[in-house]
């Protein structure tokens, strides 16, 4: 009883605080809006990717006459299999493949296929399909008075396409989290032992490991609250399909976080005050942000790096809130990035004791 009249009390001392609240909840959402915002600036161009089989004077007319298309951005490609993964992934909309011979075939056995590969998810792809086949019957009508010599054939996908907004959403969430948890801990920590509240405990009946288990709940609980107004926002504002298991999602949000907290603790233990405390916690948080797959993916830093970050806390949380979120996957999906999180757990447990002071 006495620990959950301790935890609400921290919870108080916690939303009563406004500089605090206004990093951990309004500047969080004030970055989804912004960039949800520029996520939804329309792009009116419509990317076409060319695989031309024939290179002959058909396929060169019809690639030539396309291009001059108002809106439409022509890129010829080579590898075809490459560009289908690409429409699969949902880095492509189009892809039309032009096939060996065509000018032979419109000459003496029409119509020609031509393959269309698009996006089936698209809501724009059934205009641009007409449009296409519109250009076709110009086509055909400058080529052989009307005979129908170049046929369209299209080719819907289903992708898994993630929006900008949809990628960013949980990175921010779960940075909001980090940096509340690190920085607050860190600087509520170093309060008390200016304030030599931490000692005067010592000297009271309450159990030392009840006051601290108190806190960590406190920050747990505002997590969980964190990740919840984030969250909710980019599902009802932006859309974004927030599919993955509720109970799931907090799981690995506290999981994650107690890493945060231990990192806090282990912070608040070298900070002499609240203002080293405050600079400290930056300086861990702020590597973390920028190399951890919050705003990009991982992968496009240099190998060794990118093999260092996902070894860091900030990475595999992030990896694993996404896939759990935007793709309905569960804890066991993601392995190494539990296990990464569960050695840090212990790693940083260890040091947070054993460096912990009261005076």
């Amino acid at each position: 009883m006495l620990l959950v009249h301790l935890t609400l009390a921290n919870l108080k001392m916690i939303v009563r605080n406004r500089q605090a609240l206004f990093w951990s909840m309004a500047f969080p959402v004030l970055m989804v809006v912004v960039f949800g915002l520029i996520a939804r600036e329309p792009d009116t161009s419509i990317h076409i990717a060319v695989v031309d089989y024939a290179n002959d004077s058909v396929s060169e007319r019809l690639i030539r006459s396309l291009d001059q298309v108002a809106n439409y951005e022509i890129d010829i490609r080579v590898d075809e299999q490459t560009a289908r993964e690409e429409v699969g992934d949902g880095d492509l909309s189009y892809l039309l493949v032009l096939p060996a011979g065509l000018a032979a075939t419109v000459a003496d056995n029409p119509p020609a296929r031509l393959t269309l590969v698009y996006d089936d998810t698209s809501p724009i792809s059934g205009v641009v399909i007409v449009s296409i086949e519109r250009f076709l019957d110009q086509v055909n009508l400058d080529i052989a008075n009307a005979i129908d010599r170049l046929a369209l054939e299209p080719e819907g996908v289903l992708t898994q396409d993630v929006t900008f907004i949809a990628f960013l959403l949980p990175g921010i969430a779960v940075w909001g989290i980090m940096s509340f948890s690190v920085i607050g801990i860190a600087t509520t920590m170093a309060s008390y032992r200016e304030k030599k509240i931490l000692r005067r405990i010592m000297a009271t009946p309450l159990k030392v490991r009840t006051f601290f288990v108190a806190q960590v709940l406190a920050y747990l609980l505002m997590a969980l609250v964190q990740a919840s107004v984030i969250l909710g926002l980019g599902g009802l504002v932006y859309d974004v399909p927030i599919v993955g298991n509720l109970l799931l999602i907090g799981l690995v949000i506290i999981i994650g976080n107690i890493v945060f907290l231990n990192l806090g603790f282990i912070v608040g233990a070298y900070s002499k005050s609240v203002q080293t405390a405050s600079g400290l916690g930056n300086l861990v948080v702020l590597p973390l942000l920028m190399f951890s797959g919050v705003f990009f993916s991982p992968d496009s830093l240099p190998k060794m790096l990118t093999a260092v970050v996902r070894f860091m806390p900030l990475a595999p949380m992030v990896e694993t809130v996404r896939g759990v979120t935007l793709e309905a996957k569960g804890i066991g999906d993601f392995p190494t990035q539990i296990a990464i999180l569960a050695v840090w757990i212990g790693v940083t447990s260890l040091v947070a004791v054993k460096v912990f002071r009261f005076e």
